[in-house]
């Protein structure tokens, strides 16, 4: 299977409110077959970070060019081609946090399916994670990268340089994938074993056969306390999400656990280290089997122990479920959101019905997708339908319709009619930020800013 490695370069951090400005990607078996690139100008109501600008070195000139195509049709852009080199395994630098986050958004407010990575065939991991492990468990391969005082750093451009891996061109996508690309090729010769984990833990399908199958089991994890590797067992699945399978760490106490009555074990979920850990079989972590493990990553405990304590947690439905429900009652809980935006995971899939009407939604010339919008079933798509007609074809409303969305998109600029502090960035928020880059900036760059109030 291929690989795709991509990058997205964003109007700020925000997953949910701010926006892909830039996207690039490389089709490959670690010898390049094919490139991406495109770009996009600023959807009308998204305000961007000065920040997120000065470090991509854009302008508001910039992404407001009418020389660049339209947020949509990029999105499109981007589908179709990443549609055609499916299926494959996606690749990015932490991807799973935040690249995918954005390609996700995009697609759904676009109408495109969002789950595109991960479904028909295809699958997803992270680079950042990958990098991690190699500087962890295999240092004479991949040296860490440096931050400017001194401590060790695994950010894209300290990493590839320690590596020997230059550019230019910092926080541009393409460079970026590149730079990923090189770094990946190094693991792959030096590391071979990681590497072959790393590609098959890229499978939902494989992360839970070695879940539900092995008593006792290895997880790489770089902010562990107080070690890289947590010995695990599966003890039951989270009610409120499918893919979050709780595994019970075999290095706790776990006759002190059993002592413990529902409300002192709900508290003990809390307190760190924390006994449970929630792994996401859909979030390509990186397992291993007990036997792969080198002895001296066991520390005070062996092989044999770990599978003799799995064993008798496992032969103890109670037990088993006292920990489940412990480690669900501890989980946040998220109200339902009244903006568009934050509902993307909200409710149920799309219905057949509802993703045939989206795909004759982009086939159909603009003056003919209005009626589209009456007939979907879901509400998140007829509000989103709705928008991006107005983006892309403002005239199909009529004056009235018009006045009343145009002054709904200022409102959002200007964060007022809404209920609490806007969780999107406003023009009073974009210029609190410039201020604390002052010196750092053009005037002409502060001026652009300013011009927005």
């Amino acid at each position: 299977m291929a690989f795709v490695l991509y990058d997205v370069e964003t109007s700020g951090l925000n997953r949910r409110f701010d926006q892909i400005l830039q996207f690039a990607a490389v089709r490959t078996d670690l010898l390049e077959t094919d490139r991406f690139e495109t770009r996009s100008r600023l959807m009308p109501h998204v305000v961007p970070s000065p920040k997120a600008l000065q470090v991509t070195g854009l302008t508001l000139a910039d992404v407001n060019s009418a020389d660049r195509q339209s947020h949509y049709d990029m999105v499109c852009e981007i589908a179709s081609t990443l549609a055609a080199w499916c299926p494959a395994i996606f690749l990015g630098f932490n991807s799973i946090r935040f690249d995918e986050e954005f390609l996700r958004q995009a697609f759904y407010q676009c109408l495109h399916p969002v789950f595109l990575t991960n479904t028909n065939g295809s699958a997803r991991a992270d680079v950042l994670n990958l990098m991690r492990a190699a500087t962890s468990l295999h240092p004479s391969v991949i040296k860490p990268g440096e931050d400017g005082d001194g401590r060790p750093s695994h950010r894209l451009g300290p990493l590839a340089a320690a590596n020997g891996i230059f550019t230019d061109k910092l926080h541009d996508a393409s460079a970026d994938v590149d730079a990923m690309l090189a770094l990946c090729r190094i693991v792959r010769a030096g590391a071979p074993d990681l590497w072959s984990n790393f590609l098959r833990f890229s499978s939902k399908a494989a992360v839970l056969d070695l879940v539900r199958d092995e008593g006792a089991f290895a997880y790489f994890d770089y902010f562990g306390t107080p070690r890289v590797m947590h010995f695990l067992t599966r003890v039951g699945v989270s009610p409120n999400d499918a893919n979050a399978h709780y595994c019970l760490d075999l290095t706790c106490d776990v006759d002190a656990l059993r002592k413990l009555d529902a409300d002192e074990l709900a508290e003990r979920m809390k307190q760190e280290p924390r006994p449970v850990r929630r792994l996401k079989v859909n979030g390509s972590p990186l397992l291993y089997q007990l036997w792969d493990i080198d002895p001296e990553r066991f520390g005070d405990t062996s092989e044999d122990e770990l599978t003799r304590t799995a064993s008798s947690v496992r032969a103890d439905a109670e037990f088993m479920e006292a920990l489940t429900a412990a480690a669900a009652s501890v989980e946040p809980v998220y109200t339902a959101s009244e903006h568009v935006e934050l509902q993307i995971y909200g409710g149920n899939f799309f219905s057949d019905a509802d993703r045939e009407l989206c795909q004759q939604f982009h086939g159909l010339p603009w003056e003919r997708r209005p009626e589209i919008v009456g007939r979907f079933g879901d509400q998140r798509l007829k509000r989103l339908a709705r928008r991006l007609i107005y983006f892309e074809s403002p005239n199909l409303f009529d004056e009235a319709n018009r006045r009343i969305i145009t002054g709904d998109i200022a409102a959002r600029r200007r964060g007022t009619g809404v209920h609490v502090s806007p969780p999107w960035t406003t023009i009073a928020q974009a210029i609190a930020e410039l201020e604390t880059m002052d010196g750092d900036v053009s005037e002409a760059f502060r001026t652009a800013f300013l011009d927005l109030c």
